[in-house]
């Protein structure tokens, strides 16, 4: 617990007596997780929801400390659901649009944004040539310099 400890009263403020040093302590045995990330009991409080998560790594090739800190938080998200009519009629539009009436312009309604019926998504998941091949490469580098 020593370099959280250090690291909490840098950010903190320093703990004015024992109770409150105390205090850290007994929070970090309830509610931390703090070890290396590629430990068994890391994965088994990820999975387990544990409040908070952190580790220290070090970089051998740069030489240098890292420190990560998670904390479990609710996230708002939003879910919808599209009927099958609005995609086959925006597909439809779209087929008509660049297989009939040969519009290649890359401002063309078909693409503009419309947040009610998620028309860029719905565009991009129609089926080639009308929207875009499904595809997924692995990670790469390319050097700067």
């Amino acid at each position: 617990y020593a370099v959280k400890l250090t690291y909490d009263m840098a950010i903190l403020g320093e703990a004015t007596n024992l109770e409150e040093l105390s205090d850290y302590l007994k929070e970090y045995d309830n509610e931390w997780t703090i070890g290396v990330e590629d430990s068994p009991e890391w994965s088994d409080d990820v999975l387990r929801s544990q409040p908070h998560l952190y580790s220290l790594g070090h970089n051998k090739s740069d030489a240098t400390y890292t420190t990560r800190l998670l904390t479990l938080q609710d996230v708002l998200i939003h879910v919808g659901i599209l009927s099958s009519e609005s995609v086959q009629s925006q597909w439809s539009s779209l087929a008509l649009e660049l297989l009939y009436f040969t519009n290649d312009d890359e401002e063309r309604y078909s693409i503009q944004s419309h947040p009610a019926i998620l028309r860029n998504l719905t565009v991009q998941a129609a089926d080639p040539p009308l929207g875009y091949p499904v595809y997924a490469s692995g990670s790469f580098s390319m050097p700067l310099l």
